[in-house]
């Protein structure tokens, strides 16, 4: 008997050896994050949508907590809505069976100029027609914090004229534009604006978070460069702040 249990023993061993760890699947990262950033970009949110279980989950920044496909719909059809386009990049991903995550970094921008940046995880879920969805999606962004509830935004607005309006909009474009420095001094939200009949004549109107911050920022020998690479003409800068 001894003998016998000794023999069934090895070979329940041998069995469970060869079945082996669980497959496990890195490509999934990749093709869906750029599956993602096509259908963002090209307006269908019926087909972003279609990417979630129909119970997940969107976590979005500053906000709360929101399950099912209506909130996918309304999280997603108000970016489109406001024109916002992004670049997304898997930077890590694995699927262990029918479940799996991945995770990356996104841009999101209008008009070709960056307005966020940020990180997102997701999990996947495999269904039973072995489809993979999303069921968990939250991100949030690196750009400095909007000011608490109740703190004030102070508001400013500034025009100047530059030598090459061209080279001035193209300033506030891109990944690491003026927006980005901008925020990092104080001034987190900014829009651009141009004279519709003078393009030389161009302007700002800026949210402050902090406007000590930027107004040093700004006299500074790094603001000044700023301003002198992109043909602003400070002789003719005006700023009106808000005071009510």
């Amino acid at each position: 008997m001894k003998i016998l249990g000794c023999l069934l023993g090895f070979t329940v061993l041998l069995s469970a050896c060869g079945q082996g760890a669980p497959t496990v699947d890195t490509s999934l990262g990749s093709a869906n994050s750029e599956r993602f950033e096509d259908l963002l970009n090209a307006a269908d949110v019926d087909g972003l949508v279609s990417l979630y279980t129909e119970d997940a989950r969107v976590m979005p920044p500053n906000g709360s907590m929101k399950r099912g496909h209506a909130a996918v719909r309304d999280e997603f059809g108000a970016m489109i809505a406001a024109g916002i386009t992004g670049d997304l990049t898997s930077l890590e991903s694995k699927a262990v069976g029918d479940v799996a995550y991945n995770l990356g970094t996104y841009e999101l921008q209008i008009d070709g100029g960056t307005i966020d940046k940020g990180k997102w995880m997701e999990t996947w879920q495999r269904g039973g027609d072995g489809t993979w969805r999303i069921s968990n999606d939250i991100w949030n962004s690196d750009m400095p914090a909007m000011p608490a509830e109740g703190q004030k935004m102070t508001h400013m607005i500034g025009t100047h004229r530059v030598e090459d309006a061209g080279k001035w909009l193209a300033a506030w474009r891109g990944e690491d534009g003026r927006r980005k420095q901008f925020a990092e001094h104080g001034a987190p939200h900014v829009h651009v604006m141009q004279s519709p009949d003078d393009p030389n004549l161009t302007g700002l109107v800026i949210g402050l978070s902090d406007p000590a911050a930027f107004e040093a920022w700004l006299n500074s020998d790094e603001g000044q460069a700023a301003a002198a690479e992109d043909t602003v003409d400070m002789s003719t800068l005006t700023l009106l702040v808000e005071v009510d």
